[in-house]
């Protein structure tokens, strides 16, 4: 089976990590409680401390993904190497169920998905 060209190019890869960090970003800084929605949880429990750690990820998000869309190999290994501890805290909380378990796992595989792109695109550079 012949494989399409963008397969093989690493700058997709890049861009689809560095993206997808970035519009998580975005989501978490403008409007944290849409983005809890969209994960599953009820955003009427989010207190005012809680929209501010959303708001702090927003912006490592935004920072890191913006660097690795403009095509800083620092910044883009920097975003593989975040989804390690992200991993670690959604682990965290799927197993003590600090938040509704589901929505543990979708934000493992989101995580999941940007490392793998991040992987990805290092293999093919």
């Amino acid at each position: 089976m012949a494989t399409s060209a963008t397969s093989r190019d690493p700058e997709t890869f890049y861009r689809a990590a560095g993206g997808t960090a970035m519009l998580i970003g975005i989501g978490a800084l403008l409007a944290p409680k849409m983005l809890v929605r969209l994960y599953g949880m009820d955003a009427a429990q989010m207190t005012g401390v809680s929209a501010f750690g959303w708001r702090l990820f927003g912006v490592r998000n935004i920072v890191i993904g913006g660097a690795a869309l403009a095509g800083s190999q620092p910044a883009r290994d920097v975003t593989l190497a975040i989804q390690a501890p992200d991993q670690l805290v959604f682990w965290h909380a799927f197993q003590t169920r600090s938040i509704p378990r589901p929505t543990a796992v979708l934000a493992m595989v989101t995580s999941g998905a940007v490392a793998t792109a991040c992987a990805r695109g290092r293999q093919l550079s």
